[in-house]
């Protein structure tokens, strides 16, 4: 059995290998800046205008991507026998 690569992710040790500990990790993340954590915020002023800018260091829709591959491959590997739950129906009319 090969070792485990472990980084850290949100403050969590992860196994970069293991698809649920990545989606259990990732989803941290996403609450923490959904909540403000690691939201940046500052001021441009001008003797015009005043403007107060807020920034992230994380891209929410490539969070959410990511999200939804690792919920995948995670389901797959916990049950590899489950087949597709959604497909599509044919109907031809004559």
């Amino acid at each position: 059995m090969p070792d485990p690569i472990m980084a850290t992710i949100g403050g969590m040790a992860v196994d970069l290998a293991d698809p649920c500990a990545l989606y259990a990790a990732l989803y941290t993340v996403k609450m923490k800046r959904l909540a403000g954590e690691g939201v940046e915020e500052t001021e441009i002023r001008s003797p015009v205008t005043h403007r107060r800018l807020k920034l992230s260091t994380v891209n929410m829709t490539a969070l959410d991507a990511e999200l939804t591959k690792l919920s995948e491959a995670c389901t797959a590997k916990n049950s590899p026998c489950i087949r597709r739950t959604r497909f599509a129906k044919r109907i031809r009319f004559v």
